[in-house]
């Protein structure tokens, strides 16, 4: 039966022809034309020899050897049909149930060695992809770990140094890399500076401060001015050494921008020494840890500015405490030596008024006046001036102190240039029960009182008035001299307090002084835990200056 089929062989290679053109986009893998008619005959061969000599294994193996070409499973099934169309068309005369179980046998083994080898395929394309997945979930992993593990350890480092060595040796580490470094952009924006990197080399590139110029041709200056993370594979020979952020022996790398409020600040460059190691894979989570480190950094930087900033406050303060020590000295020794020549100023001007050098006439008598008033404003100054160094070098010792015989005093002292100048001077103290004691210096309470006073007859005019009240309430002592003088504009009522602030009015001015009496009423209070406050509608309209200090028993 062979025999007589062999001669028609050709008809059965383009019946298997027709059949696997007809199914050719039904196969799994591409098949070109020419293997079209290879494969055709090498069907027909096939089931000649099963013909001469039935083995179900070698139909078999034919069977597999078409799946893992890439035969569609259509055609390996149409081949039975194929071979029966065959047998009826050239010896129908000699078909018979014998003869069709062979055929059917052949093709059956041809089918069940396709379907082994197929599932076979099925089951390693199957274990292929899960370890495929597997690994790729592993990477995955390990970057985010490692990303997470890079945020928790650098978001409390505020050392920049510690801060770019820990993240270079935990990537080089995890991802088993043989070089990782981080390249920082200088200030002039023109070479990317080295400032951490692993292993022996990256010693030794920090050792001589290794730069690379952002217009040369490494990766690492590639990305930073793209902005944009570059993969580098397979550079070998000269073309490696050109790429200078490149080790001698490294087959890959990838370069990540440091980018922080839009602007990049340097590189993340990863390498290794196996080639095409880095893929599409690896940029999610590089990137991720990249953002980190550039937030980082930025964050450590700004710490460093910082703490430069506090250091250089701290000098400047240091040096303003030192000049205020030695203006307070200076100005303590001034004062002092400025008491002896007062008091001989004024010691020979009252003897020369006296008469005792002599006669002296009317405009003799109206100078050496001049010369008393001026030195005795000269003293004033001087005593505020001590008694507010006095306050600010704390050496004040403390003892119970009787207000209302404080006022007393001051007020007594006063009615005689009250009355001089016209003015009406009057103190209330009916309302106090006792002696309304403070714990102060007596002198320290005179500044004050006096300078009240002083300062209310300075600026009342004659027919004016002055009033002095002295009161007690909630262990508080409140004192209050209100005058019907010039008044004070509300908007300079914080500003009166000041040291040697004047009020730009010219109706003050000609009553001089340096600005420094109501400064040192309200040092003085708040030195003994006090306050002072004024009242006054405006100018013309008088003022009301109350001073509040604790009483004692309080």
């Amino acid at each position: 039966m062979e025999h007589q089929l062999l001669g028609h062989k050709d008809g059965l290679v383009q019946l298997f022809e027709k059949s696997l053109r007809d199914t050719l986009f039904m196969s799994r893998a591409f098949l070109r034309p020419r293997q079209v008619n290879q494969l055709a005959s090498a069907s027909a061969e096939a089931f000649f020899d099963y013909l001469r000599l039935p083995d179900s294994t070698r139909a078999g193996s034919f069977g597999a050897e078409l799946c893992h070409i890439g035969v569609g499973d259509q055609a390996v099934l149409q081949m039975g049909q194929c071979l029966r169309e065959f047998c009826w068309l050239h010896e129908p005369e000699i078909i018979t149930s014998s003869y069709l179980d062979t055929v059917e046998a052949f093709h059956r083994s041809v089918v069940q060695g396709y379907f082994s080898a197929h599932r076979s395929n099925v089951l390693e394309e199957q274990e292929r992809i899960r370890s495929a997945l597997q690994q790729t979930l592993h990477r995955y992993t390990v970057q985010i770990e490692t990303a997470a593990e890079i945020a928790r350890t650098t978001v409390s480092m505020l050392d920049l140094g510690l801060l770019l060595t820990t993240a270079v040796d935990l990537i080089a580490e995890r991802f088993q890399l043989d070089y990782v470094a981080i390249y920082l952009v200088d200030d002039e924006r023109a070479q990317a500076v080295l400032r951490a990197a692993t292993g022996e080399e990256g010693r030794r590139r920090l050792a001589r401060q290794h730069r690379l110029r952002l217009t040369g041709p490494s990766t690492v200056a590639h990305c930073i001015l793209s902005k944009q993370y570059l993969v580098a594979s397979n550079v070998e020979g000269e073309k490696a050494k050109s790429v200078g952020s490149w080790l001698p022996s490294t087959q890959s790398e990838m370069a990540f921008p440091l980018a922080s409020r839009s602007d990049v600040i340097g590189a993340l460059s990863v390498q290794s020494n196996r080639a095409g190691l880095f893929s599409t894979q690896d940029i999610t989570g590089f990137q991720i840890m990249s953002d980190q480190l550039a937030s980082a950094i930025e964050n450590a930087r700004l710490y460093a500015d910082a703490e430069r900033r506090a250091e250089d406050l701290a000098q400047a303060f240091e040096q303003l405490k030192e000049l205020e020590v030695l203006k307070d000295r200076f100005m303590e020794n001034v004062s002092h030596e400025l008491r002896t020549p007062l008091t001989m100023i004024r010691g020979y001007a009252e003897f020369m008024l006296s008469g005792q050098t002599g006669a002296i006439d009317d405009e003799q008598r109206d100078a050496l006046q001049v010369i008393m008033r001026n030195s005795e404003a000269l003293s004033e100054l001087v005593a505020d001036i001590l008694s507010m160094l006095e306050v600010s070098t704390a050496k004040t010792a403390l003892t119970a102190i009787s207000m209302v015989e404080t006022v007393q005093d001051s007020v007594a002292g006063f009615q005689f240039l009250a009355a001089k100048n016209g003015i009406s001077l009057e103190a209330d103290l009916r309302v106090v029960n006792g002696p309304c004691q403070v714990m102060a210096r007596s002198d320290h309470l005179r500044r004050i009182t006096d300078n009240l006073l002083s300062n209310a007859l300075k600026f009342t005019p004659a027919g004016g008035r002055v009033d002095v009240r002295l009161w007690e309430s909630d262990y508080r002592v409140h004192l209050e001299i209100a005058d019907t003088g010039l008044g004070i504009p509300p908007h300079l009522h914080d500003r009166i307090f000041e040291r040697f602030f004047q009020v730009d009015n010219s109706r003050r001015r000609v009553h001089g002084g340096a600005g420094l009496g109501l400064a040192l009423v309200k040092e003085l209070a708040e030195s003994y835990g006090g306050s002072v406050k004024v009242i006054s509608p405006g100018n013309d309209q008088g003022s009301t200056f109350t001073v509040i200090l604790p009483r004692v028993g309080a």
